[in-house]
């Protein structure tokens, strides 16, 4: 057999180590682990159910909790996620008796960038587009509100975001 220069000595002496440690995990630490877990989980239950009861009869719900919780029980007033026409169904419920008296509602705005959108009555428009109501356009889209003019009269209505 060659000589071993040190390097080498020192390699298989890590090896070595590393194989011992091995077979004691294998074959003495991992039997009496699995045996210490079981005698503990079966002896702690009993008192981790009884402190788990104690705890939850401690904590009684607070007032905001309460009041948290009954928000979230009630139903929605309006709902975020209507599609066009049930958006439609549902303010034609507060609608104007009159053609005269025609509702506008402002919802939503939408700043791309490159073009700035507006939400009335549930449909997107831009600056200067016609509005389903006949006779109206939208002259100007703000953040906080819109400028609408009326063909007819030429009068210039400012209507404010309702969210």
């Amino acid at each position: 057999m060659a000589k071993l220069n040190k390097r080498q000595i020192i390699i298989l002496a890590v090896a070595a180590l590393a194989v011992l440690y091995a077979a004691y995990e294998l074959l003495i630490a991992s039997p009496a682990g699995k045996k210490a877990a079981s005698v503990v989980d079966s002896a702690n239950i009993d008192t981790l159910v009884s402190n788990l009861q104690k705890d939850l009869t401690k904590n009684i719900i607070a007032g905001t909790d309460v009041y948290i919780i009954a928000k979230a029980e009630a139903g929605w007033q309006k709902n975020p996620f209507w599609e066009k026409s049930a958006f439609k169904e549902w303010a034609a419920k507060d609608a104007p008796v009159s053609p005269s008296e025609t509702r506008i509602v402002y919802s939503g705005y939408v700043d791309s960038g490159r073009r700035r959108l507006a939400v009335i009555n549930g449909c997107e428009y831009r600056e200067g587009e016609q509005l389903e109501m006949e006779g109206f356009f939208l002259k100007k889209i703000m953040p906080f509100h819109i400028l609408v003019v009326n063909k007819n009269t030429g009068s210039e209505i400012e209507i404010p975001i309702q969210e």
